[in-house]
């Protein structure tokens, strides 16, 4: 075997694997987040773009861990992710509707049970600390990913109350955890300060939910999805190096 083909089969990392797995998770809610936006948005192309990419990541996801000898123990808790995902798949690429996204709202709450499952069972494989950090780092992309779907739905009418809800929930849980990243010893000062920008991101996020920005409709829809998009890009740069150590 060559020196290349060797690498292409190397065994990843139970870091690497539950930045892997966490990533599922925020795959969950990124799609769904990306299919309301085909139907807040229709002329734009970018929400189906988005929600096609979200697919192919996931499913590239799943390959890598069933492949992941370490974790062969788990193959009936991943099989479970596996048996909700194809329904959601279908949902995804299904034409934008109303009707179409109160059912892929549901849907990807339910996968995102098991997959926040499957990582927490990777983090008792790990043994470390590290582990932990991992998952908890990880968890926050998907927070952000699910703060925009909710707020999305809730702008859309879909959903109910709860919607609104649950985007308050992972606002105080989103702003917890940073300071308990913060503060963690495994924490190096290059993370930090990729943290402390995170929480300057989120502090503006935080205006407009609370409607303290002088922007409304579209605008408003640009600014909350980008600056969640930002809060997510800068948490999977944190969560890789946490992975790495």
């Amino acid at each position: 075997m060559t020196a290349i083909s060797m690498l292409a089969h190397a065994e990843m990392s139970i870091g690497e694997a539950v930045n892997r797995a966490g990533e599922q998770r925020m795959l969950s809610q990124r799609i769904a987040q990306s299919y309301l936006l085909t139907i807040i948005q229709p002329q734009s192309p970018k929400g189906r773009d988005r929600v096609v990419r979200g697919i192919e990541r996931f499913e590239s996801n799943l390959s890598a861990l069933e492949n992941f000898t370490a974790a062969k123990s788990l193959a009936p808790d991943l099989d479970r992710v596996k048996s909700l995902w194809q329904a959601y798949r279908a949902l995804a690429l299904s034409e934008a509707s109303d009707a179409n996204a109160e059912k892929l709202l549901l849907a990807s709450d339910r996968i995102l049970v098991e997959a926040n499952r499957y990582v927490g069972l990777l983090e008792k494989i790990s043994k470390t600390g590290l582990g932990e950090v991992v998952n908890i780092s990880g968890r926050q992309r998907m927070l952000s990913q699910r703060i925009a779907k909710n707020y999305l739905a809730y702008f859309q009418k879909l959903g109910g109350e709860e919607r609104i809800q649950a985007l308050y929930e992972d606002l105080a849980e989103y702003e917890n955890v940073l300071g308990y990243l913060k503060e963690s010893t495994l924490t190096t000062p290059d993370i930090l300060t990729k943290l402390n920008r995170v929480e300057g991101q989120f502090a503006y996020a935080s205006k407009g939910f609370d409607g303290l920005m002088q922007i409304t409709g579209d605008r408003l829809i640009y600014v909350i999805t980008g600056t969640t998009d930002s809060m997510l890009k800068n948490m999977d740069d944190v969560t890789k190096m946490y992975a790495a150590l």
